[in-house]
């Protein structure tokens, strides 16, 4: 497990800080250099228990490099959202369509559902424990960088005020220490393909916390009538667990996505559900 940051923004900045201030990260002997958009920047290491903590110097959470040895990689981030107002959301990067936002188009990560269903079910007890009273969100699937290893961003919205909140950087890298260190279950959660629904997956948060189900990719209504037999492939196989079953949010999709989706789910043998 590898944690980036990077300096150059305000909250991915703060949740390392508290991090290495709260939660017993060390800085180590040992620098790296990477190649950026800038050039190349030296990158700073913290540890704890194996889980290395770096500083990319990335210009932004989108250019973080992620040519890493590891399972799994957790972005701190900014989150950013026409829509002002406060909120700490977790996602797996990747594009449906277009890459209007870095990475790679019509091509998803792979996701980690275990580790997605740990960081917002910590998200939501750090965020109740310190009494922050945001809403905690997933995302559907968006923007990059596109790269080979389990990816997950962990984020703090909307805006300047919030992304300096010291309360919210408290307790998203209390959530994160939680996820990469806390008790494991005792089996691992069934991982599910989430369709349907807006860019803030309300229902599969809900899916997450109060189920034993987790979910790896999450196709928004907006970007099934694009989709093709590819993208859906890509959406079952890229996961770091098995995918058996398609969910589908009846409420939030019409009845023609319904039919393309039960089409692809049907000639790809996977099981599907309304819900």
């Amino acid at each position: 497990m590898i944690i980036l940051f990077t300096k150059n923004n305000t909250a991915s900045a703060n949740i390392a800080r508290e991090l290495v201030g709260s939660h017993g990260f060390a800085k180590t002997d040992s620098t790296k250099s990477s190649e950026t958009t800038l050039g190349e920047a030296v990158m700073e290491t913290w540890e704890r228990e194996g889980v290395q903590l770096i500083d990319t110097n990335a210009p932004s959470v989108l250019d973080v490099p992620t040519d890493f040895d590891t399972d799994c990689i957790i972005v701190l981030s900014t989150h950013k959202s026409k829509t002002p107002g406060k909120m700490l959301t977790a996602h797996v990067p990747g594009n449906w369509d277009k890459a209007e936002m870095g990475g790679e188009p019509k091509t998803l990560n792979i996701a980690h559902g275990l580790m997605l269903k740990r960081l917002i079910r910590a998200l939501d007890r750090a965020n109740r424990k310190h009494n922050l009273g945001w809403p905690v969100s997933l995302e559907s699937d968006h923007h990059g960088p596109t790269c080979e290893i389990p990816i997950l961003f962990v984020e703090i919205g909307n805006g300047e005020e919030q992304w300096a909140d010291n309360l919210a950087a408290r307790v998203v890298a209390e959530a994160v220490a939680d996820a990469v260190f806390g008790k494991t279950e005792d089996r691992e959660p069934e991982t599910v393909f989430g369709v349907g629904g807006g860019h803030y997956q309300r229902a599969f948060t809900k899916l997450l916390l109060e189920s034993d189900m987790t979910v790896g990719h999450m196709a928004p209504k907006y970007a099934i009538d694009s989709m093709d037999e590819e993208m859906f492939a890509q959406a079952i196989l890229k996961n770091a667990g098995e995918v058996r079953r398609v969910l589908i949010l009846k409420d939030e999709t019409n009845l023609a996505q319904k039919e393309k989706i039960r089409k692809f789910a049907e000639a790809a043998g996977i099981a599907l559900e309304m819900v």
